[in-house]
């Protein structure tokens, strides 16, 4: 009668209930290691529901100190329930940070904050179920938890502050899901590994290697290892382990297991990710450092949900002097923030010569992170399973004697061992990629276009590269009249007749209306060259066309240049850049007064090689400024450098 009165009561209830909103009595009753399929996704949570806490849950903090929260997760075996206090590092806090996947936040289960119900992602409520302790109480630090993210003002003062955090704390946990080890696989035997070199024969023909295999293909396929905010939770942990369900491993353990993983599968690219940050943090226990600048262009690929964290989670990390130049503030343009990186890069002291190098660069990078869009794909991989293959007999001869003592070879039979080979299965993985780059426009990066007064000039480093020697047609009337094109080509094989270059110039021209034609067939992929407009000297009186031309240079090179350019006037290029530079010096003003080149127009060019684009120098130390007679320094406003860069990298 009991139970028959339960269950009619539990079947009540559930049907007088939206039952996804109180999922939890489910887990509370039950307590599963994991939440069932058949509950997900449909009954996770509703539809407008909010992956993190409401503002009310939040205790306020102390903004004169650094103050933080930190998260007290309650024991317990049902439901979680924890309680949230504000501290500050002058009392010492001792506390665990996690480092962990946000998810698509579409998944949401309910928690317990400082005695209200409110609401978290799947991933964070899974990570907090599986630390949650049955006795003891587990003090954490959780970013969706213990920052306000409904607070862009406090965003702004704690997130410069999380480097701090992770480094403050006892232990960092990276959660990598509820993905428990075989119970064959032998976890003591890959923390051995960390401190000696692992037998990879030996572990090869053990069963458990072969059972561990797919398990840790399953860990670093987590998404996790594809997060911006990760860089900095890993680089700057003191202790660090990976968690999996309720089971952990050292880092340097887990770091072991994934190199030998990759000596086992040469063609596992993806542990590159898992490589890429141990070495991060193994360089800066040797003493060396990363400059904003470094960080960036090293995890470029790295996805976050706001455009703005692939700026701001580099900052705690970058060794450069002048943090303060990039404020937090969520509430900025995306242009406001590029305006506010480029001008961290130029005053930065720290390796001033290579930043001035880079700037050309980092200007399309840095617009290009901020503006990369991403979707989901379905990623297709092959997964090594391991077969147990069953000992085979053979047969062997050895000497020995008939009935009569005769010498006589006799068979014997023996067993093979047994043996594993690899299978491989299809896996496929919900996951997010890139989209391909739009054209940029230059609106959304300056006032509407308009060039700013020369104020807050920055310097680039470039390398002379030649000078307009001639001009050609038009890139539209080249594009368009194949008779234009051939007339111009007739006229470059008479101008070299009879020297030696001529075949390779000819051959270097065709390279140049393969890259046009490319361009071309792209939308606006050519509005570009019109970008950038005069701004120094008598630039009117310049070409007799406002139409991009083609022309040759005086050291063997075909380019485009936009209007504003005339013969005389030098080319100049950048590391890393497609985008080159007319200058010219301002006719106005003499060498003795101190003039400066200026640019006057945009260019690209081709030159010796293979490749069917626009020339891109990779050498940096073509760019040393020792090199007397080839690198220049420009100065450049802000608006000038984004219009000489528009559409001059492609990711």
């Amino acid at each position: 009668m009991f139970w028959t009165a339960a269950v009619t009561t539990v079947i009540v209830y559930f049907a007088s209930v939206n039952f996804h909103e109180h999922l939890y009595f489910y887990v509370w009753v039950l307590g599963p290691a994991e939440i069932p399929a058949y509950v997900v996704p449909s009954l996770l949570s509703p539809a407008d529901a909010s992956p993190f806490p409401g503002p009310e849950t939040y205790p306020p903090l102390n903004h004169s100190i650094d103050s933080l929260r930190i998260l007290r997760l309650l024991p317990g075996s049902r439901g979680l329930s924890c309680q949230t206090e504000s501290t500050s590092f002058r009392d010492h806090p001792q506390y665990r940070a996690l480092s962990y996947e946000w998810g698509s936040g579409d998944r949401t289960l309910p928690i317990v904050i400082n005695g209200i119900e409110t609401r978290v992602g799947k991933n964070l409520w899974e990570a907090l179920y599986h630390l949650r302790d049955a006795r003891e109480e587990q003090v954490l630090w959780v970013d969706a938890i213990c920052i306000n993210q409904h607070d862009l003002a406090e965003k702004a003062i704690v997130v410069p502050r999380m480097n701090f955090i992770y480094r403050r704390a006892t232990e960092v946990i990276i959660w990598l899901g509820p993905h428990p080890p075989p119970k064959i696989v032998n976890l003591s035997r890959m923390v051995w590994w960390a401190f000696a070199p692992p037998n990879i024969d030996k572990a090869y023909h053990e069963g458990w290697w072969h059972q561990a295999v797919p398990w840790l293909f399953d860990l670093m396929h987590a998404n996790y290892w594809t997060r911006t905010w990760i860089i900095q939770e890993v680089g700057e942990a003191v202790r660090l382990t990976v968690h999996f369900g309720k089971q952990s491993l050292p880092w340097d353990a887990f770091v072991a297991a994934v190199a030998t993983y990759r000596n086992c599968f040469p063609r596992a690219f993806w542990t590159d990710r898992v490589s890429a940050l141990e070495d991060l943090r193994r360089s800066r226990r040797e003493g060396e450092i990363y400059s904003f600048t470094d960080l960036i262009s090293v995890f470029r690929d790295s996805f976050c949900k706001v455009p703005h964290d692939k700026i701001y989670a580099f900052l705690g990390m970058a060794a450069d002097d002048s943090p303060d130049l990039i404020p937090v503030a969520y509430n900025k343009t995306l242009a406001q923030v590029y305006g506010d990186v480029m001008r961290f890069v130029a005053e930065s002291t720290i390796d001033r010569g290579v930043k001035e190098i880079e700037l050309v660069h980092m200007s399309a990078l840095v617009r290009r992170l901020l503006t990369r869009r991403t979707r989901k794909t379905l990623a297709v991989d092959e997964k090594p399973t391991s077969i147990l293959r069953q000992a085979e007999p053979y047969t062997y001869y050895e000497n020995g004697a008939d009935k009569d003592g005769k010498p006589q070879l006799q068979a014997r039979t023996a067993y093979h061992k047994e043996w594993y080979e690899w299978a491989y299965t299809r896996h496929e993985q919900t996951t997010i990629s890139w989209l391909p780059t739009a054209p940029e426009r230059l609106d959304s990066w300056t006032d509407f276009g308009q060039l700013a007064p020369r104020t807050d000039l920055m310097t680039a480093i470039g390398i002379i590269v030649g000078e307009i020697e001639s001009f050609g047609p038009t890139v539209e009337s080249s594009l368009m009249s194949s008779a234009v094109s051939k007339a111009w080509k007739r006229a470059i094989m008479q101008k070299l007749a009879g020297k030696p270059n001529q075949k390779s110039m000819i051959a270097l021209y065709e390279r140049l209306h393969v890259v046009l034609s490319q361009q071309a067939a792209a939308s606006s992929a050519l509005n570009w060259i019109t970008s950038l407009r005069p701004n120094v000297g008598s630039a009117t009186a310049s070409t007799t066309t406002d139409s991009p031309r083609l022309f040759i240079g005086s050291t063997g090179f075909f380019g485009i240049a936009s209007p504003g350019a005339r013969i005389g006037d030098r080319v100049v290029q950048f590391w890393e850049s497609s985008a080159a530079a007319i200058v010219r010096r301002d006719e106005n003003r003499s060498a003795d007064d101190g003039a400066e080149d200026g640019v006057v127009a945009r260019g690209s060019i081709v030159k010796e090689g293979y490749s069917h684009d626009w020339d891109t120098p990779h050498d940096k130390g073509m760019f040393a400024i020792d090199r007397e007679g080839s690198t220049i320094r420009l100065h450049l406003d802000l608006n000038t450098l984004t219009a000489m860069t528009l559409n001059s990298l492609n990711m």
